[in-house]
């Protein structure tokens, strides 16, 4: 408000201008009033064409008031001038009122300048000026308003349009395509006018509402303009209609790909997840199977050392040969414990084989519920067999092996009595010493193994937990995608039953419409058949009277006369009817154009309606298409999921290799 006050003023110095009083209170009465509306009201004002150049140069770049009333100031065509040509450069501004001020000329042509560069007004009125007065100047004015793109209403109530003027006007409303309402009371369009405007109502399909009170139009164009808009105003809520139904749809649909790509996200958030949690298990797994080579690395080197050791007891052996006739009662004590301690660890290996049968059979219980659950692993499963068979010809062979190296030493000790006796308490505290420990490595071993194996059997239970729920997961995924499918497709088919049903009320009543037109025209005919009953009955009547009053010629003069005026206003009679026939068929040729339109406008929606519904189809595609991807990726996960498992099951294997090995060494050291 003081931009525009100080703006004003300036103008106004600037151009040598004296500031009038009453745009100056009117200005301050917007500052002291509490609430302000973006009202500017100049209205009952003598306004200067100066000062109006003045306000226009203002309004050109003012974005205070959205309205500007300038009635009853009996402005200039100098001042409309200054005016109409800010309104011209403003953007801001949406109603004009200039009611009252007797414009004509080069006032109306500069209203047509204005619309035609206007783009923001969207209502003017100019009741009570002399705007189609001169019919050069009004059709300047019709001329830019058939430019414009913005305006919605027009008031010229009471401005001498002629029916000339009225004929411009609709020639350049049918270049129009925004202007809704339109209101020329009082004034004198007359039936050519009406018929100009019934004429441009065929072509605009925009215009719902045209007052034409006292403008002397014959009630038929009266009841023709208003059945055209009444069809407007149904088609323009048809569309207004269509519009809301179409952003309401296209609202929900991006509202749905919203939450589809939501939980899509979400979804690729918990597979991420999973994967992480993958690899870190199997970077876990894979330390703990180097910590157990280097375990088993560290038991060979410890094996190598008793084996040098024992090569160093031979050689120590070989020099007391001489000695070993005097240990002859010595060996045979020493025989029968050698004999307890073979028993003793044949008892063992007795044992250990038959944990190793019952671990294999735990085995081979696990790998018959592995192959109920998967197919596809039964191939490994073979080899897995094929592996425990090998490794059971390995522990006949290591059998036959410590059979032959017992028999070696025998023979050996055969040679080696004396040595034996003189080392026979040595040799004890050493095979306690090794008992011992080998006794301790062999429970931290199997100890660590079944703590392996158990470790192994969580993690395969909680990555088939996870496999499950994953699947689960996709299933409520597809389960709610068909849902949403249904439940738009039921809204489609909703809809357009709507549409249909409209469309045959519609139908109905047209058709109910032409059934009482065709009724009308069934009366008017009997009415023309009654006239012309009525007209051989006259005619009849005068053969008969010119035959019997053949003397008598005044009153058949007479008669003549009455006649042939009975005969006009028959003749009248029946050029009305003939009128009210052609006004009829005209009205059913407006109606089956109608008609014409709904079918095509029907037609139209229709084939919206298919490509909205393919276009959904193609979306619900899309998002089967990302989840059967998400499938194929759910499927690689399981298979990466049974690799690992696969790994660690040879790993278990390897494990397993590895300590029976240790075990079988364990008794050819002691033996040695």
């Amino acid at each position: 408000m003081d931009d525009f006050r100080h703006t004003y003023l300036r103008l106004c110095k600037d151009n040598h201008v004296e500031p009038q009083d009453c745009v100056l209170n009117q200005l301050k009465g917007f500052e002291s009033a509490k609430k302000f509306k973006p009202v500017l009201n100049l209205s009952t004002n003598s306004l200067s064409s100066k000062t109006c150049h003045v306000l226009g140069k203002v309004i050109a770049t003012d974005r205070t008031f959205v309205e500007y009333k300038f009635a009853d100031c009996m402005l200039s065509e100098d001042a409309i001038k200054g005016l109409t040509h800010g309104f011209s450069i403003n953007s801001y501004c949406k109603k004009l009122d200039m009611k009252g001020n007797n414009i004509r000329g080069s006032g109306a042509e500069a209203l047509g300048r204005m619309l035609r560069q206007n783009h923001t007004i969207l209502s003017i009125s100019l009741e009570w000026n002399a705007i189609g007065m001169l019919d050069n100047s009004f059709a300047l004015f019709c001329e830019g308003l058939g430019s414009n793109d913005s305006l919605q209403a027009l008031d010229l109530r009471n401005n001498q349009i002629s029916h000339d003027g009225a004929a411009e006007l609709a020639s350049a409303l049918k270049r129009n395509s925004t202007l809704r309402a339109l209101d020329l009371r009082w004034n004198s369009v007359g039936l050519l006018g009406g018929r100009a405007l019934l004429e441009m109502l065929q072509t605009n399909k925009m215009v719902c509402r045209i007052e034409l009170a006292g403008n002397n139009i014959p009630g038929d164009v009266l009841k023709a303009l208003d059945t055209g808009l009444s069809q407007n105003e149904d088609r323009a809520m048809l569309t207004e209609d269509h519009k809301n139904k179409m952003v309401v749809m296209t609202k929900h649909i991006k509202q749905m790909e919203h939450d589809k790509a939501i939980q899509m996200n979400e979804l690729m958030d918990t597979i991420d997840k999973q994967e992480d949690l993958m690899r870190r298990s199997k970077r876990t797994t894979t330390e703990k199977v180097s910590q157990l080579q280097e375990t088993l690395e560290e038991r060979k080197a410890a094996f190598n050392s008793l084996a040098a050791k024992l090569a160093m007891t031979e050689s120590e052996l070989a020099l007391t040969e001489q000695k070993v006739n005097d240990s002859n009662m010595l060996v045979a004590r020493l025989k029968q414990e050698l004999t307890e301690k073979v028993s003793t660890q044949q008892e063992d290996l007795r044992k250990e084989h038959e944990a190793k049968a019952k671990l294999e059979a735990r085995l081979y219980k696990e790998l018959s519920e592995a192959q109920d659950k998967n197919i596809q692993l039964e191939t490994k499963l073979e080899d897995s067999e094929r592996k425990c068979r090998m490794q059971q010809d390995q522990i006949f062979e290591l059998k036959e092996q410590i059979t032959h190296l017992q028999a070696e030493q025998k023979i050996k000790g055969t040679h080696f009595e004396e040595r034996i006796q003189q080392e026979k308490n040595k040799h004890r505290e050493e095979m306690k010493e090794g008992e011992h420990i080998r006794n301790k490595e062999v429970a931290r071993v199997r100890q660590e193994a079944e703590e392996t194996e158990t470790a192994l059997r969580e993690r395969i239970q909680r990555l088939e937990m996870t496999r499950l729920e994953l699947e689960e997961e996709v299933s409520r995924l597809k389960n709610t995608n068909i849902t949403d499918k249904m439940h738009h497709e039921e809204s489609l088919t909703i809809a357009r039953q709507k549409i249909q049903s409209d469309e045959e009320n519609r139908h109905k009543q047209l058709e109910e419409k032409l059934r009482v037109t065709l009724t009308l025209k069934d009366e008017l005919q009997s009415r023309c058949n009654q006239q012309s009953s009525t007209i051989n009955e006259q005619q009849s009547r005068l053969s008969s009277h010119v035959l019997e009053l053949e003397n008598m010629k005044k009153r058949v003069e007479e008669a003549n006369e009455a006649l042939a005026e009975k005969n006009s206003i028959t003749l009248s009679e029946v050029g009305k009817v003939k009128i009210e026939l052609n006004q009829t068929n005209n009205k059913l040729e407006a109606e089956r154009k109608l008609q014409v339109e709904l079918r095509e406008k029907l037609e139209e929606n229709d084939r919206k309606m298919a490509e909205h519904l393919l276009k959904q189809r193609e979306i619900l595609e899309e998002k089967e298409s990302e989840i059967e991807s998400l499938k194929r990726r759910l499927k690689i996960k399981e298979a990466e999921v049974n690799g690992i498992r696969d790994e660690e099951m040879q790993r278990a294997q390897v494990l397993q290799m590895a300590i029976m090995n240790y075990v079988n060494k364990v008794p050819k050291s002691e033996a040695s």
